[in-house]
């Protein structure tokens, strides 16, 4: 049996060289692996040189603090928006496609950690919104806070699929596809919950692309759809349509017309639509559904075996085949 991880997702950022490298299980270096040879064909900044520079130590782990909470919205019974104070350099990074942060009740131990998707980051005045499903005693110890929360992060591996990597160039280079001037074309399919990494990437995006959205509301309410996505940035210049409707019908949009097919839902509507409409993987993104337990990759929680044994590392991996996965 061997690690698996195309990309990860904290190579060559800040947090590389991260606690992995601490226990001999880097998931990219060889050498951080316990093997005695670099054959790691990294491209970027040698994670082994730093870390040994650092002499063995990770210096920039994530450390949770506390967080002010500055508002809190319901919407119903078990729909809660959270408005946390939080550093603007914090928030800054926070509004990158596929962020998520873990939270806990001050005073709860770690195992009440709740990873938890940043639905919109707002850099400019050091806030962070997050959309919550209050479903059982974690996410119920969250909702009743009322003064601050313990916050952890950022973490950046939200969103999965050969596609995520072309979501810069698509925003900032236009059509990738060769087929002429103009911007790219998105087709977005929410359920539930899974709306709130959509607003955070269409921020992010900044009306930089032509989106086709689809909400399934069936978990979730009007309100909350339209409170999320009123300011943002495309809905008065037309460059971002949403439609309320079904996933049940998604057979009737073509991959073919689109650059990007992003698809924020269960594992099982992520699977069925990307086989029904044959989305191609450069193509495709889709949320990150496994059990992520400490977002770091020691726990083992998110660990997915493949057909040949193998295990991927799902809160460190970025590219995988749908088609494997579910």
């Amino acid at each position: 049996m061997t690690y698996m991880n195309n990309i990860c997702a904290d190579a060559g950022t800040a947090n590389c060289p991260c606690p992995l490298a601490e226990t001999g299980d880097c998931l990219i270096c060889n050498r951080l692996a316990g093997e005695e040879k670099c054959d790691c064909r990294w491209p970027g900044l040698c994670i082994y040189n730093e870390f040994i520079q650092n002499d063995g130590v990770v210096r920039n782990k994530r450390n949770e603090s506390k967080a002010k909470i500055v508002k809190k919205i319901r919407y119903g019974r078990d729909l809660l928006v959270l408005v946390l104070s939080v550093p603007k350099g914090f928030a800054l990074s926070a509004a990158n496609p596929g962020s998520f942060v873990f939270l806990r009740g001050i005073g709860k131990s770690s195992f009440s950690n709740v990873p938890v998707s940043v639905m919109r980051a707002d850099a400019e005045n050091g806030h962070l919104y997050l959309a919550l499903k209050i479903i059982s005693g974690k996410t119920k110890v969250i909702a009743e806070a009322e003064d601050a929360l313990m916050l952890r992060g950022v973490y950046r591996n939200g969103l999965l699929g050969g596609g995520v990597k072309g979501l810069a160039e698509d925003v900032h280079g236009g059509r990738p596809d060769g087929l002429g001037a103009g911007k790219s074309k998105w087709l977005i399919m929410t359920k539930g919950i899974g709306f709130a990494p959509a607003v955070n990437l269409l921020q992010w995006a900044d009306a930089r692309a032509d989106v086709q959205m689809v909400i399934d509301t069936e978990k979730i309410n009007e309100e909350l759809v339209h409170d999320s996505f009123c300011g943002c940035p495309g809905m008065k210049t037309g460059a971002v349509s949403i439609r309320l409707d079904s996933l049940a019908g998604a057979e009737t949009y073509n991959a073919d017309e689109y650059d990007k097919v992003i698809l924020l839902a269960s594992d099982y509507y992520i699977g069925h639509i990307a086989q029904t409409l044959e989305v191609p993987a450069h193509k495709l993104v889709f949320c990150n559904n496994f059990h992520i337990c400490c977002g770091e990759g020691i726990c083992g929680a998110c660990g997915h075996v493949d057909s040949q044994g193998n295990v991927s590392k799902m809160c460190k991996c970025r590219e995988m085949n749908v088609n494997e996965l579910f």
